[in-house]
């Protein structure tokens, strides 16, 4: 019964995961989600528009279903880590641990943030599911902290290390060529602690 609950379960990411791709490329192709169908998307996975519909309620949940996931990997390893580590390093190495450049092609995921960005919809879209995502982080860092949801420190930790994710993986994306994205990240996560009123000087030998 177990194997069959998690055959199920994999078949079910296989689906999301086919009609995501989907998404991706035929946004690519048209030169935008706002000139792909539901339909399309459907036929593209070799699935009915009904099956696509079960799974996602709009082709934005669908385009957007990588991020979801790996927001939710986020979660889940800044539970375990927070149990262990400093709240800051343990956001940092969170986020170093999606191992985002391994999983995804680049040219793929270059594609993606521009298609978001030239899409009020899927920033709408991420918008949300970004503050999905802080709600529930809040609570790990509050309880990390001996603070509250509602105070001052834990929101401001917690956005600045978010910032720090988001725009390390805006610059690597940007300019990929000789660095890795952990170097990145760690870079802003060092900056943020060392203060940001001035940058860090960095010895080039």
């Amino acid at each position: 019964m177990a194997d069959q609950s998690g055959l199920r379960e994999r078949k079910k990411a296989a689906t999301k995961a086919a009609l995501c791709e989907a998404t991706l490329r035929l946004a690519v192709e048209k030169g935008g989600l706002d000139a792909v169908t539901a339909d399309e998307i459907a036929a593209e996975a070799g699935v009915s528009t009904r099956t696509f519909h079960n799974y996602f309620p709009n082709k934005e949940a669908a385009f957007l279903h990588d991020f979801h996931e790996t927001t939710a990997e986020l979660l889940e390893q800044l539970r375990e880590r927070a149990q262990r580590q400093p709240i800051w390093h343990a956001l940092r190495d969170s986020s170093i641990s999606m191992h985002i450049e391994e999983r995804f092609d680049l040219t793929q995921m270059q594609c993606r943030e521009q298609l978001v960005r030239n899409s009020p919809e899927l920033i709408k879209n991420q918008a949300g599911q970004f503050m999905e995502l802080f709600a529930e982080a809040l609570g790990i860092v509050a309880e990390a902290t001996g603070t509250s949801p509602d105070d001052l420190y834990p929101r401001l930790v917690l956005g600045s290390a978010l910032v720090a994710m988001k725009t390390s993986n805006e610059d690597w994306l940007a300019n990929p060529r000789g660095r890795h994205l952990k170097d990145v990240i760690t870079a802003a996560f060092d900056q943020l602690e060392a203060g940001i009123t001035r940058p860090i000087t960095t010895t080039h030998s």
